[in-house]
């Protein structure tokens, strides 16, 4: 069956199932070893796990999965389309009362949690209707029901029309870095075309899963993975991140910039595909935010690809994938096929049948980025004379000064991050000055007196900046902070006021 017939998620399965038939396609560390996983083992379990949630009731609801990357993980979400349910995705990390808030707007039906997620799932104030399920044992946790909705829970249930490519497959959460996070609604149709695009232009053999599972780039390439016929390794705690590379030995791994930067330092003297620290890398894809392109040819001169992703949550995670090369070092390239852009009053604009249907149950917020088809991205964008894009910042983002000057805080945070005793640095503005807040490198167990030092050599590189910026661009206001910027689950700053720490 061609990808273009393809009604739903649970045919996309069955499709990989049957191509995928007797091949190991997961591998997982539990302390030292190394947990394989076939084909038949991985979708016995998954027709397993959907037979429950049916006889629950459950068969096109919206089903919650809140836990870390796991495998488990990986049955509950298969299933749940399986099932021709609505996948859900909810942060692990989420306190009590998000969960509360995020179930309420989405109408959740039920919940499939873990152990780490345990504790903050039962406290939540959730509807009485809601099923509180653990990954674990399905068959054995209680529910949040009424002894009349209780008994109707194992009634067998009888398959009616087919769901079809238009109709709700799964929603998911944006990331809110400056705002409230939106539920992104995701159709079959949108799903199967996310999919089945190649989002990576290199061959290879085994992903190192690290992104998270319930964000749009998580679980997307995951399946994108398994769909070009690859083997997912399974990073559940990125404090053994190193331990995954060396043991599982993945040749490809996505990341955001923050985890590049922390591989380009342990790569610089490792060998070619790192294989002195005993790795096997060949390919990395770095999406999420900025780029930092000093640190190419190097990764090149091991014998490292690498791949600049560009996308958004709500246009189907990756819309463009460039090769990246010592030319054209900060372009996003161009669009990956099936995406049209274009650029309006500076922004960038997508469409393609992976773009979203709409915010949940909020036509007002989407009313405010579709429009026939196209998304508007909120990303400033311009291109080059060979039809090249190139982030130019987020427009929400843009420092209006009181003479009327538009000033684009991640240009001068991509000049300066790249310091290597700044770790992260967020510019925004305080008393119409533009305002550097800065986290600076220490090393560990640093005393006061060698802080003061680490301070005054990041000022004096910004003085250098400064000299060879122009006056509207030039940093006025430097504070220092003792504790790293908050994060989303991708690693992206959770931008606000730059005021808190030490001028």
């Amino acid at each position: 069956m061609e990808e273009k017939y393809l009604k739903n998620m649970r045919e996309l399965l069955e499709q990989m199932e049957q191509k995928l038939a007797e091949r190991r396609i997961i591998r997982y560390m539990v302390g030292t070893e190394i947990v394989e996983i076939s084909s038949e083992q991985f979708f016995r379990q998954v027709r397993t796990m959907s037979r429950q949630l049916e006889r629950r009731g459950l068969r096109r609801k919206h089903i919650g999965i809140i836990g870390r990357n796991s495998y488990e993980w990986l049955i509950c979400f298969c299933a749940v389309f399986w099932t021709e349910a609505v996948a859900v995705l909810l942060d692990w990390e989420s306190d009590a009362d998000t969960i509360s808030e995020l179930t309420k707007r989405v109408d959740l039906d039920a919940i499939l949690y873990d152990e780490a997620s345990e504790e903050h799932v039962q406290k939540a104030r959730l509807l009485e209707s809601v099923q509180i399920i653990s990954m674990s044992d399905v068959g054995k946790t209680q529910t949040h029901c009424k002894a009349k909705e209780k008994r109707s829970i194992t009634k067998e249930i009888t398959f009616g029309t087919e769901l079809g490519p238009d109709d709700l497959s799964c929603i998911f959460f944006t990331s809110g870095t400056t705002s409230k996070s939106k539920a992104v609604m995701m159709s079959g149709r949108g799903m199967i075309a996310s999919v089945c695009t190649r989002l990576n232009s290199q061959k290879f053999e085994a992903l190192l899963a690290v992104m998270p599972f319930h964000h749009m780039a998580g679980f997307i390439t995951i399946l994108n993975t398994l769909y070009l016929g690859a083997e997912v390794c399974i990073a559940g705690d990125l404090k053994y991140f190193y331990r995954y590379l060396k043991e599982m030995k993945p040749d490809y791994i996505f990341v955001v910039p923050s985890m590049l930067k922390m591989l380009a330092r342990k790569l610089k003297k490792a060998g070619p595909n790192g294989k002195f620290l005993g790795w096997n890398l060949h390919i990395i894809s770095c999406g999420g935010a900025a780029f930092y392109p000093e640190f190419l040819q190097m990764l090149r001169d091991q014998n490292i690809t690498v791949l600049q992703a560009y996308g958004a949550s709500e246009a189907g995670a990756i819309g463009f994938l460039w090769e990246m090369t010592p030319d054209r070092p900060n372009t996003i390239g161009k669009p990956t096929a099936g995406l049209e852009a274009k650029i309006v009053n500076g922004e960038l604009y997508l469409r393609s049948e992976s773009v979203m249907v709409g915010y949940y149950k909020d036509a007002k917020e989407t009313e405010k980025v579709l429009c026939d088809g196209w998304y508007a991205t909120g990303d400033l964008c311009r291109t080059d004379e060979k039809g090249y894009f190139y982030l130019v910042g987020r427009r929400k983002n843009l420092i209006i000064l009181s003479n009327g000057e538009n000033v684009s805080p991640e240009e001068i945070e991509t000049k300066l991050c790249n310091y290597e005793e700044i770790k992260e640095i967020m510019v925004g503005v305080e008393q119409n000055l533009i305002t550097a807040a800065i986290y600076p490198d220490y090393q560990e167990g640093i005393s006061e007196e060698s802080k003061w030092k680490v301070r005054e050599r990041i000022e004096k590189k910004i003085a250098e900046y400064n000299g060879n910026s122009p006056v509207s661009k030039q940093i006025r206001k430097v504070i220092f902070f003792e504790e790293p910027f908050a994060k989303t689950a991708v690693g992206k700053m959770i931008r606000h006021s730059v005021t808190g720490g030490e001028g």
